[in-house]
């Protein structure tokens, strides 16, 4: 009976941990590509010197959760967004709306990819 007990404990607590991860993970996801959809609407009437300062703000927004990040999900998702955050810095810079627009969307689908793997799927689960 005690055994039972324990074994159910930590269940829920396991349960309860990724609640809290997943929240954590979506909420921050979410923030993240809304800024990226201003980015995106700012590169597009060409008003680079915002899409820059909203550049700025997201990527400390991604440091500030990146290390925390790093903790619940796979190093190699960390290490792609670091790598579209990079260039989407660069194309931003160099004023290239093409490869800057086709950079965000990397960057969002990134996130959203993310966001689908901390989810309690029968795919996940397999």
């Amino acid at each position: 009976m005690r055994s039972l007990i324990a074994v159910s404990v930590v269940i829920l607590v396991i349960i309860a941990g990724w609640l809290f991860a997943y929240n954590y993970i979506d909420a921050h996801a979410t923030d993240l590509i809304q800024a990226l959809e201003q980015m995106t609407k700012d590169i597009e009437s060409e008003n680079w010197d915002t899409a820059s300062d909203e550049y700025l703000k997201t990527r400390e927004q991604w440091l500030e959760i990146r290390d925390r990040w790093a903790v619940i999900i796979h190093h190699h998702e960390i290490d792609n967004i670091d790598l579209a955050m990079a260039r989407t810095r660069k194309y931003i810079e160099e004023k290239d709306k093409p490869l800057s627009l086709g950079e965000i969307e990397v960057l969002k689908q990134l996130f959203h990819i993310v966001r689908e793997s901390e989810t309690v799927t029968l795919t996940n689960l397999l």
